[in-house]
């Protein structure tokens, strides 16, 4: 169950940063100055990279918590 939330998390990381894309895209219209493109550079840019290695990260947490639960319970099997 553990790693479930780890991966809904993850899931939910990534709607995030593109609702936020979304959005971001939307301020486009009114807001295209310097200001706004040194933003994106600064904050919105390294975003997605990041998401996308912690988006790993969680993946395999996930599977290494699946492991642990599965030679836990082998492990008591056996007693």
């Amino acid at each position: 169950m553990a790693n479930a939330k780890v991966l809904a998390g993850a899931t939910r990381l990534k709607q995030t940063i593109r609702i936020l894309n979304d959005h971001w895209l939307v301020t486009e219209a009114t807001w295209s100055d310097v200001v706004r493109r040194r933003f994106e550079e600064r904050h919105l840019e390294p975003l997605s990279p990041a998401v996308d290695a912690a988006v790993v990260g969680l993946q395999k947490l996930a599977e290494v918590l699946d492991k642990v639960r599965r030679d836990c319970s082998d492990r008591s099997e056996l007693s």
